[in-house]
């Protein structure tokens, strides 16, 4: 078992590792985009205008990039039964998923006609972004501790972000000559709080259940002081330190 956890744990460390590394490199690989494409305006066009591009090539790499870097730093909240949240684990999975598609279906070009492709990569692209946070929070709730509160409180700026950056998406609004620029902060939140979910501590469970043996010596469960005082307030009762127990002293003369 010590050597499982010990693999467990190199495993886990290996993938954070590699997840950071891609992270950087797709996050280079999209500003590299910003400097050779010169002709497309960080203010008004998205970033998926770039597949559009003579780099369309390098926006697909990043996208992809940024997929796998996403499995990575998600992993280890996904296979561990004990902290595995299953409507976590979906919005996680549509969120890589959607990154995919993004590089499958490229968007339609600006006053072009509507075609099924350009329909799948937008709603591909809502889909992913909205799901990462709702995931974070998801995973955030049942944890408890100030790394979960870090990651509920990114997630939740996210989600509100991605308000004025939908309604400008996907219908008429003043926010659409800036369209480009809502997105990029958009987007660059929700890579901070991927970085966020795959490296920082998110505490104990809030749900954590008890059982009446195989109790951890030396360790105090919740409301255990104050059974062991109803304990010790009784006569002759047994009295436990540091996981050992023995029985109560008596003071002199009695």
């Amino acid at each position: 078992m010590t050597d499982a956890r010990a693999a467990l744990r190199i495993a886990n460390r290996l993938g954070r590792l590699l997840g950071l590394t891609a992270a950087a490199l797709a996050l280079v690989l999209f500003a590299l985009l910003h400097v050779l494409v010169s002709r497309l305006s960080p203010v008004t066009d998205t970033i998926s205008d770039y597949a559009l591009s003579s780099g369309g090539w390098i926006f697909d790499t990043a996208v992809l990039v940024l997929a796998a870097s996403s499995v990575c730093l998600l992993g280890p909240l996904l296979w561990r039964r004990q902290t595995a949240v299953p409507l976590a684990t979906a919005c996680y999975a549509c969120w890589c998923l959607g990154l995919v598609v993004l590089t499958v279906f490229p968007r339609d070009p600006v006053d072009a006609p509507v075609t099924a492709t350009g329909e799948i990569h937008k709603w591909a692209s809502v889909a992913a972004l909205l799901s990462l946070p709702l995931g974070a929070l998801l995973t955030a709730r049942r944890r408890r501790g100030p790394g979960a509160r870090v990651v509920a409180v990114t997630a939740a700026v996210c989600l509100v972000a991605l308000v004025p950056f939908v309604t400008a998406y996907l219908a008429s609004s003043p926010l659409k000559p800036y369209l480009g620029l809502v997105e990029r902060a958009v987007a660059l939140g929700e890579v901070i709080l991927l970085l966020l979910l795959g490296t920082i501590r998110l505490g104990l469970q809030a749900t954590t259940q008890l059982t009446a043996a195989g109790s951890t010596p030396g360790v105090i469960q919740p409301g255990s002081r104050s059974r062991q005082r109803a304990v010790d307030g009784r006569g002759g009762g047994a009295y436990r330190v540091g996981g050992v127990a023995g029985a109560r002293p008596r003071a002199p003369g009695r």
